[in-house]
């Protein structure tokens, strides 16, 4: 290693590999981003409800962040220039929410902020990914991890969607549609299941979709292959046995 160089993984913490909460984040927000519309019109929602729900999206997301990198024992150095960023991030996001809601101010540097959201969001899966591979045993933790960073990546691409569509005015159609559509659009791509009820208008947009669905799947195969061959080689190891109930007596031995 160059001399002065922080490597991307070197922590040690109680938190390390435990991805149930990390799992557990991820599944909030799928759920919450799938029901609450955080940026609708005044007919919709109050308008101080839409406000406080995407300042709590935000802050789950940052949440998320923060627990990925613990789980994934990011050198801490790393670690704590990235809880510098997202507490930046959110704070800023909370300032423009409340000149929003009190001056009326706000919604331009809000679309810079919403950025800032994405690329953090898009750094969560990947970061868990990068953990994931160094694993050389199947472990709870490596499942639940690895269906946390499948929600993630869909969460992730949630908020890239919502930022383009905010960027260039619209995504889908000419009609404005609520923030829970851009979930369940995310959902449907990253899936392959495609209904065709939503679909992106912008080349912008129907590029990014198609990165997503190419994404999604490459992330299935390549993740389940992992895991099945991981598991394939502790079988050969224990020459052909499957490893014993921890509670059994031959485990015990």
């Amino acid at each position: 290693m160059a001399r002065g160089r922080i490597p991307l993984f070197g922590g040690e913490s109680r938190w390390l590999d435990r991805f149930g909460a990390v799992l557990a984040l991820s599944t909030i927000s799928v759920i919450g981003l799938a029901l609450v519309d955080i940026s609708g019109s005044e007919e919709q929602v109050t308008r101080l409800a839409r406000e406080l729900g995407s300042l709590v999206a935000a802050v789950i997301v940052g949440a998320t962040l923060l627990i990925a990198m613990r789980a994934s024992g990011i050198h801490p150095r790393r670690q704590r220039v990235l809880d510098v960023v997202v507490a930046l991030v959110i704070v800023g996001y909370a300032a423009s929410v409340l000149a929003d809601v009190t001056l009326g101010i706000g919604s331009e540097q809000r679309n810079g902020i919403s950025g800032a959201i994405a690329a953090l969001s898009v750094v969560a899966p990947v970061i868990v990914v990068l953990r994931l591979v160094r694993h050389r045993s199947i472990t709870t933790g490596t499942l639940y991890g690895a269906i946390a960073a499948y929600l993630l990546i869909a969460v992730a691409y949630f908020f890239v969607f919502l930022t383009v569509g905010g960027w260039q005015g619209r995504f889908f159609t000419d009609a404005a549609e609520p923030s829970s559509s851009y979930m369940y659009f995310s959902l449907t791509t990253i899936t392959t299941v495609g209904y065709g009820d939503l679909t992106a208008q912008t080349h912008l947009g129907r590029l990014l979709a198609n990165s997503e669905a190419v994404i999604g799947q490459v992330y299935l195969v390549t993740f389940v292959a992992m895991i099945v061959g991981l598991r394939a080689q502790e079988w050969r190891d224990r020459g052909g046995r499957l490893s014993p109930p921890p509670d059994s007596p031959e485990a015990d031995a």
